[in-house]
């Protein structure tokens, strides 16, 4: 029995309703990028949902199972179907399997069992997003995202935190704002140009995961966690949940130490 995420890849170079669904025991994203370097991947692989369960390995030969009759091609991974069959396929099996939180993101659904307004919410707002991805690569552009993008992804309560967030961190360095970099699967990455990643902002939709190199700083409220190597963050060892203005102002001198320490790199 192997712990890890089921999930669900798109890529908008492939038709709007094809979908890449497997596991990983890794995240998600270090499997998007993963084969997105692959060569002969045209564009970059993006999350739309994960679930994190007991038993990736068996959950994913069921939710093949289940899926078999809309195989896309011989990768037996690919599948052209909706969206919402999909998802509600992915969350049965891991009710079924066995959901456990996840270690990474803390997924805005946690380990309950979405509801259907939940679910109807976060089908809506993906399903747009491929539809807007698959337009871009018809018309031969790249589909980039935006700060904006990111904002609306996330709930009301989280969206003048993200702003507030955002604008703490450019005003550390005026150099941040050439170094910031918006990208697919509402991930927002800082560096000091020349310089490795220090920071790195993950957009959920009721909660803002904050991943961020090592500092000496003393955590008092227990706010910080260590992300485990496997994975694969690199430089990235500490994480910190936001979900409050409150707590996003305690996270800022973790921030404000780890851009201290690039700075001095």
């Amino acid at each position: 029995m192997t712990t890890g995420y089921i999930y669900i890849l798109f890529n908008p170079a492939y038709r709007a309703n094809q979908y890449k669904i497997g596991k990983t025991t890794k995240t998600p994203q270090a499997r998007a990028l993963e084969l997105s370097s692959a060569t002969g991947v045209p564009q970059s692989f993006e999350v739309l949902y994960e679930r994190r369960v007991v038993d990736c390995e068996k959950a994913e030969r069921l939710v093949h199972q289940r899926l078999m009759r809309y195989r896309a091609s011989s990768d037996r991974e690919f599948f052209a179907m909706p969206l919402n069959a999909a998802i509600a396929v992915l969350n049965d099996v891991a009710t079924e399997i066995g959901v456990l939180p996840d270690e990474t993101q803390l997924s805005h659904l946690e380990n309950t069992s979405p509801d259907d307004n939940a679910i109807q919410g976060e089908m809506s707002f993906i399903t747009s997003k491929v539809k807007r991805a698959a337009r871009a690569s018809r018309n031969g552009t790249s589909g980039p995202v935006s700060f904006d993008d990111h904002v609306s992804y996330t709930d009301a309560i989280r969206q003048p935190i993200l702003r507030q967030l955002r604008n703490d961190i450019l005003a550390l360095d005026d150099r941040l704002r050439s170094g910031e970099t918006i990208t697919p699967a509402q991930r927002i990455v800082y560096k000091i140009p020349g310089d490795k990643n220090f920071i790195e902002v993950k957009v959920q939709r009721t909660a803002i995961l904050v991943r961020l190199i090592e500092t000496s700083i003393h955590d008092s409220h227990g706010a910080v966690r260590k992300i485990p190597e496997e994975h694969g963050w690199g430089d990235l060892k500490d994480e910190i949940r936001i979900s409050s203005t409150a707590e996003a102002e305690y996270a800022m001198q973790f921030i404000r130490a780890a851009y201290r320490i690039a700075a001095a790199r």
